[in-house]
């Protein structure tokens, strides 16, 4: 087997590609704890005014929208009740123990 391009050795150098600087694993352990033991800066994030606006339109819809299904549900319920005790009061009293009473025979 025939090498067109063949590698020659002797043209590669022999000093290393890459280097550390000087007292590099000496100074490690220090280097790390003082990173370690730096104080953490929190920084906040700016919100610009319209979210807030927007949040507060966004609460404002979903608080209204419950607020007007719950008036809506205590509407709907006072109704049945006063429909209830309308048609209650235009049964006379025999009539009901009758029903009642027909319905306890079978």
């Amino acid at each position: 087997m025939k090498e067109n391009n063949p590698i020659l050795l002797k043209k590669i150098d022999k000093n290393p590609p890459f280097s550390v600087p000087e007292n590099y694993f000496e100074d490690f352990a220090l280097e790390m704890d003082k990173k370690i033991a730096a104080p953490k800066t929190i920084q906040f994030k700016k919100i610009k005014s319209w979210m807030y606006a927007a949040a507060i339109f966004t609460g404002l819809v979903v608080f209204g929208g419950t607020y007007y299904i719950h008036l809506q549900n205590e509407k709907n319920t006072t109704y049945a009740e006063n429909y209830e005790s309308y048609v209650l009061s235009q049964v006379d009293e025999s009539s009901m123990m009758d029903y009642y009473l027909a319905n306890e025979n079978k």
